[in-house]
């Protein structure tokens, strides 16, 4: 069925392979049922382990059937009248993704690695509008710093969670495009312990523990470790990648209605930085002396470094007031200190020779200089009342909170010159004395922020068959220094419950973000509001760890910054982008298979802007492709028990740089898998990138194009007992 744009004369018709993708789980499904002997694994091992999947628990294989991320109550996939992907820790262990990058590049609606091989944040784009946010357990994370400073570890979740459109009614002030929540590993009552060792390429080197279990004999006590050591260079020379994670969680069971989980954790990275910053000749377009290789490092090894550490500390509480009504608190705080010494390619400049004259022939890019520090404090709470409660024959699932968050955060930078140019073909280091940060940064930026939220949402089935979820938030942000905002958001869905694990579903939903700043005129800018209607048809048939979704939305983001064109320095707000896509996923868990697949398409234009910015108009977002699509698939060989393989293919189309003038060409990359498992051992073998293809991930209209990541092969052995 095609999507059709509100705008006239204009239907959007996606491959052929994509509109098959639902209807692909159906087959593949109907297909095991009748070709698989029932002994390669008896059907009520699938019931018992759907029985006792939880929200927030493991997950067998790749396929969800419940999440808390939409609502903060623990509800099925079906019932919710949203998009929403799990990717649970098994598909990580698989994929072997390391970063959140990684971990998104199968999920629909998703560009993660937008910047390639930067690797100073987790960035990545949801459904082609602002940055997406990222929660921990359902509680906001910010981003601390101008660059993250502390990445996220995939290691560290029993699932990531991916909710499209937007959130603000759960989750508070948030872009449009969505939020990912990582979902932590918390003790489990039964002893589970896992210790896994890797070697790989470019030096990779790393050893992780899993450890949980009971601490006494009444199962009250129960504990979990998780620690990971990691010591790897990257496909840039003297851009090291180090990283300590130590991650304790105990939980106290003193009563059947009465939980308390005390956690710590310790994360310190240590790395050294892998954009360049390099233009348009040499990457995209040819130079004189050929293309740049994608393994140049910009900077000075002695002095380039990126990293920090974060020290956590929190906790969650829940109490069982009645068979009806519960009581939830969290609270946690974190501590990030850290910063940056870099380089990057003047590209602007173009080709110079070893004096930083300009030279069409030349070998050499002048360089710029650049520095930060960062010191973050960071607190956040909630409180949350739910209760089960049956009126006639409709039954309600009401959700009462209130959350805050409270952020410090001292952000200084130096840029005070040029350091020497770098042959881009034959580096030399050392010819730049390394620069001296003194105690008058040339920007400092402080924040002191408190938010608070008040949250109000009814989840009404009627009849078992239908399902109403209606939302509403109302949020007040302070910020020194700036007057305070409030703001009021809502969502509506509505869930049909049919026959045969089909549920079509319709939504409206909304967001809030506040923006820093103001215009010429002194005033302050209006937060940054984002609506969505979205419309979508979930596939999750009973017995079967089995889910597939077809969704298309409208998405509007409004009060986007644009060029004052009574003054070219300032900004006003005029501008509002709209985003139309048709988004196709699977992922099911089946006797043989395990396999995740997605087609995504989307229509990301500025519909409004100012007189100065009207050449954006109509154009495609940069770094937003109109078409991707991609596919992983893990097959268990009956002949050869403990034996898998898998293949991933991964298609982006292609990008522009906002103008619709300079397009980077679309790119497939492949993946592999090879795994065997005997008794407690485990031994895989991961390439990602398998034809070690150069790429670009973007190219941006200032002038500067990113390399996307080569071939990375990594070899594990784990021991479970």
């Amino acid at each position: 069925m095609p999507f059709i744009d509100t705008r006239p004369n204009l239907v959007v018709r996606p491959p052929l392979f994509a509109a098959g993708l639902l209807c692909l789980a159906q087959t593949a499904a109907q297909a095991q049922s009748a070709s698989a002997p029932e002994s390669t694994l008896p059907a009520v091992r699938v019931r018992a382990a759907v029985e006792k999947e939880t929200a927030t628990g493991p997950v067998p294989g790749y396929s969800a059937q419940r999440s808390a991320t939409a609502t903060r109550t623990d509800t099925p996939l079906a019932e919710l009248p949203q998009s929403i992907s799990v990717i649970t820790a098994e598909q990580v262990k698989d994929q072997n993704a390391q970063t959140m990058q990684e971990v998104l590049r199968y999920t629909a609606g998703v560009r993660s690695e937008m910047y390639g091989l930067d690797n100073r944040g987790d960035w990545f784009s949801l459904r082609g509008g602002s940055e997406g946010s990222t929660l921990l357990d359902g509680m906001r994370v910010p981003l601390s710093g101008w660059y993250g400073v502390v990445r996220n570890e995939p290691y560290a979740f029993e699932r990531i969670e991916v909710l499209r459109g937007p959130a603000s009614v759960v989750a508070g002030q948030n872009g449009p495009g969505g939020v990912v929540n990582l979902v932590s590993k918390w003790p489990q009552a039964e002893a589970q312990r896992e210790l896994t060792v890797q070697f790989g390429n470019n030096r990779h080197k790393q050893i992780a523990a899993d450890l949980s279990g009971p601490l006494n004999a009444d199962g009250t006590l129960l504990y979990r470790l998780v620690a990971l050591d990691k010591n790897s260079g990257t496909q840039v020379e003297h851009a090291d990648d180090k990283r300590t994670l130590l991650a304790p969680s105990l939980t106290w069971k003193p009563g059947p209605s009465t939980t308390l989980t005390v956690y710590a954790e310790y994360q310190k990275d240590e790395s050294g930085n892998t954009n360049a910053f390099l233009g348009y000749e040499g990457t995209l377009l040819p130079a004189p002396h050929g293309p740049i290789s994608p393994s140049l490092f910009i900077g000075e090894p002695a002095w380039d470094r990126y990293g920090g550490e974060r020290k956590r500390l929190g906790y969650e509480f829940e109490q069982v007031l009645s068979p009806a009504w519960t009581l939830r608190h969290h609270l946690r705080h974190d501590c990030i200190d850290g910063g940056m010494r870099t380089m990057y390619a003047a590209w602007w400049d173009g080709f110079v020779d070893s004096s930083g004259a300009p030279d069409a022939n030349g070998t050499y890019l002048n360089r710029i200089w650049y520095a930060t520090d960062n010191h973050a404090r960071i607190t956040n709470a909630d409180l949350l009342l739910e209760g089960k409660l049956n009126w006639g024959r409709a039954r309600h699932t009401l959700l009462l909170g209130v959350d805050h968050m409270k952020n410090s955060d001292d952000q200084a930078s130096w840029d005070d010159g040029g350091a020497t140019p770098l042959d881009v073909y034959n580096p030399v280091y050392g010819s730049f004395a390394d620069p001296t940060i003194g105690t008058s940064p040339t920007n400092f930026s402080r924040t002191r922020q408190r938010n608070t939220g008040l949250l109000l949402q009814d989840q009404i089935k009627f009849d078992e068959r239908f399902v109403l979820v209606a939302g509403l938030r109302r949020d007040r942000a302070r910020s020194e220094g700036a007057p305070t905002e409030s703001a009021t958001s809502k969502n509506l869905g509505l869930v049909y419950l049919a026959g045969g694990g089909w549920s079509p579903y319709a939504s409206y939903s909304e967001s809030f973000e506040p923006v820093a700043g103001t215009g010429a005129d002194n005033q302050p800018f209006k937060p940054k509001r984002g609506k969505q209607v979205e419309a979508g048809l979930k596939w999750s048939p009973d017995g079967r760890r089995v889910n597939a979704t077809a969704a298309v939305y409208r998405l509007v983001e409004k009060n986007r910054l644009a060029t004052d064109p009574a003054n070219v320095n300032f900004s006003v707000q005029r501008g509002e982008v709209t985003v139309e896509g048709l988004e196709l996923e699977l992922s099911a868990s089946l006797r043989q298979w395990d396999l995740v697949g997605n087609y995504t398409y989307t229509d990301a234009q500025v519909t409004s802007t100012t007189a100065d910015d009207v050449r954006y108009l109509g154009a495609q977002l940069n770094s937003i492709p109109k078409h991707a699509a991609a596919l992983w698939a893990v097959h268990r060989f009956v002949a050869w028990p403990g034996l898998r393989a898998g293949l991933g293919l991964r298609y982006v189309g292609k990008t522009w740089d906002g103008l619709d003038s300079v397009s980077v060409p679309a790119y497939t990359l492949v993946d592999a898998l090879v795994a065997y498992e005997a008794e407690a051992w485990r031994f895989a073998l991961n390439i990602g990138n398998l034809a070690n293809k150069t790429y670009l991930a973007t190219c941006l209209e200032r002038g500067d194009c990113w390399f996307g990541s080569q071939r990375k092969a990594v070899a594990s052995v784990a021991y479970r007992w």
